[in-house]
């Protein structure tokens, strides 16, 4: 029997944490677009963080995939 992984996502900020989400599978640059579609404004919402926050994450392959990039630009 072969399990498949099974990963967390979550994010935070000095107001508390955002939404925990589980990830089956491999994560990569479509599956991490997904995941923040869903949850990044979701988060600032429900933290009160308003229109106006800063966003970090590390240089990983699907943090800096160009379609990854550009999704962030359409967001401002």
């Amino acid at each position: 029997m072969v399990m498949a992984a099974s990963w967390l996502w979550r994010g935070f900020s000095s107001e508390g944490t955002g939404k925990l989400v589980r990830i089956e599978g491999m994560m990569d640059g479509a599956k991490y677009r997904e995941i923040l579609e869903g949850n990044l404004f979701q988060s600032s919402r429900y933290l009160r963080l308003g229109r106006r926050f800063t966003f970090q994450q590390n240089n990983d392959l699907k943090h800096t995939a160009k379609a990854t990039l550009e999704w962030f630009k359409g967001k401002h």
